[in-house]
């Protein structure tokens, strides 16, 4: 049960969520286009459908990335409740893009089930779990039958569920976390956890809206891919951010520069975003991330890779401190390379920065 202040909190978020629905269907007046007109102008991409629904979510991640763009929304947008305007601005982009994506799926966005599936996409989190968490039980996949059998009554249910769960994530301070929010430091690193939660988000939406209509087979060979673990090559590319976030925190300082190149490693990885997201609260833990090396042993390539970025890591900030060069030369003899190769790597990479 609900006590009286969570019972505040759940029916406020649910005032701006009906309040974000109701903007992202109808645009901003001087500001944002018709929902309809904005999703069809995907939906007429050259691409496939599924290409398509990827470049509107690119979209939205530029938009979510921008801290000025927040701003300059939240001076436009006139909120039922008083929460910060990039908290209001971030629900209504991210509503505004699983609404896109269940519009171009072939859904009905002005139907209450719809509108509920919609909400229930917005809390970062597989729709099916969190029916499962409120007792609503579904097959192994969601379908157009499912939801016309849903109730007013289960439907009140799930957007209370949506609502509670939306504003304790709100916490004590205010601060509303739709996904995996993680303590920073100085915003250095926040426009990548909006990419990563916005892109989380949007990929919910689309297995959601889309997968169940026309990517059945993509939706299963998908699953089977979670089921069965990382292939061997991503669990290197993880291994090698694990050295990244060691090397970072080497010498006791996290350097601005060191954080904008650890985001730009994450921002073109292939990890699924919610180890983008662990491995970037990592960065501000005190403990130091364990790395079997031995994986890259008869690796080469790989081996070349992490050792080249350790370097870069090392002289992003224009100084190349002592304990970092220990680390870097400690990874190299457990990856296999004698100390006069890894000298004469440090060297010739120091050659290179010169001519450059």
């Amino acid at each position: 049960m609900e006590n009286n202040i969570e019972s505040e909190n759940t029916n406020k978020m649910l005032k701006v969520l009906d309040w974000a629905y109701d903007k992202s269907l109808n645009g901003i007046p001087g500001f944002s286009d018709p929902l309809v007109k904005f999703a069809e102008t995907y939906m007429k991409g050259n691409g496939t459908l599924e290409e398509n629904i990827n470049s509107l979510i690119r979209w939205q991640i530029s938009k979510t990335s921008t801290s000025g763009f927040l701003t300059g929304l939240g001076g436009l947008i006139t909120l039922p409740v008083s929460i910060p305007a990039d908290i209001s601005t971030g629900i209504y982009i991210h509503m505004r893009m699983i609404a896109a994506i269940a519009h171009i799926g072939g859904y009905d966005i002005n139907d209450d089930r719809v509108k509920s599936l919609i909400y229930l996409c917005l809390v970062g989190e597989p729709v099916k779990d969190i029916l499962k968490d409120g007792g609503i039980a579904i097959g192994s996949k969601l379908t157009v039958s499912f939801l016309k059998s849903i109730s007013g009554k289960t439907l009140t249910k799930i957007n209370r569920m949506v609502g509670f769960r939306l504003a304790t994530k709100f916490g004590q301070k205010g601060i509303v976390n739709l996904v995996k929010f993680v303590p920073l430091a100085g915003g250095i690193v926040g426009a990548t956890v909006n990419a990563v939660g916005t892109n989380l988000i949007g990929n919910i939406a689309k297995k959601t809206f889309i997968s169940i209509h026309d990517n059945q087979k993509s939706e299963t060979d998908s699953n089977e891919s979670e089921d069965t673990g990382f292939s061997e090559v991503t669990n290197l590319d993880l291994l090698k951010f694990y050295s990244y976030i060691n090397i970072i925190k080497v010498d006791g300082i996290i350097k601005k520069e060191e954080i904008e190149m650890f985001e730009s490693e994450i921002n073109h990885s292939f990890l699924p975003d919610t180890i983008k997201l662990d491995l970037i609260s990592k960065v501000y833990e005190k403990e130091k991330t364990e790395v079997d090396y031995s994986h890259f042993k008869d690796k080469t390539e790989d081996s070349l890779e992490l050792l080249r970025n350790l370097l870069k890591f090392a002289k992003i900030d224009n100084e190349f401190h002592i304990l970092e060069k220990m680390f870097i030369k400690n990874v190299g003899k457990q990856i296999g390379f004698s100390e006069e190769d890894i000298e004469e790597l440090i060297n010739s990479e120091e050659a290179n920065e010169e001519k450059v």
